[in-house]
């Protein structure tokens, strides 16, 4: 909800003109009197005219906003169904980066974006920066990433290759084989 002094100039116009044009046109004509009366009579068209516009204004105002919010929805329903699909065909590398985030129990976890499968799963709107967008490109290339918010409920443990409840040790074991080898590093391991 915008605040009063974030409304423009022109909305707060066309509101005035709407509102005093409104008065005067639904008033009875016998509470003006005299040279102002007879004044009002003679531009009463106008006055219903000005009323009309302004009322158009803020149909076609709200009209705009009726369509972006549609538009926005119809959007945001085609990235999660994108999101879910592509999810769905991540190969063994870039489900073991989505595991490192379970793995360490953490949201933000720091990754080389110059990987493959790193950068694939950023172009793809899976991971992001944590603190946005880095300004300058060095050649530090481990930065802080994490899953994207849309991207955060489509990813279950079955998507990910696992099953907490039901693992052997031996597919535990194979898990953590398959971890990417900066993680190791990360962590002070390797």
């Amino acid at each position: 909800m915008p605040e009063l002094r974030q409304v423009s100039t022109l909305n707060w116009f066309m509101c005035w003109l709407m509102l005093s044009c409104l008065m005067i046109t639904l008033l009875p004509e016998r509470l003006f009197s005299g040279p102002f009366g007879a004044w009002l009579g003679e531009y009463r068209l106008l006055f219903v005219l000005a009323m009309v516009l302004s009322a158009t204004y803020f149909l076609s105002i709200g009209a705009l906003l009726l369509f972006q919010h549609v538009f926005y929805r119809k959007q945001r329903l085609t990235r999660q169904k994108l999101l879910k699909e592509l999810l769905e065909y991540l190969d063994a590398s870039e489900k073991a980066v989505l595991r490192e985030f379970v793995i360490q129990r953490r949201s933000v976890i720091k990754l080389p974006v110059n990987e493959p499968s790193v950068k694939n799963l950023l172009e793809q709107g899976i991971l992001t920066y944590a603190y946005g967008e880095p300004g300058e490109h060095s050649l530090q290339a481990i930065k802080p990433l994490m899953i994207t918010l849309e991207a955060r409920p489509l990813l279950t443990f079955r998507v990910l290759g696992l099953n907490p409840s039901n693992m052997t040790e031996e597919q535990k074991s194979q898990i953590l084989n398959t971890r990417p080898r900066y993680a190791y590093k990360q962590l002070g391991r390797g």
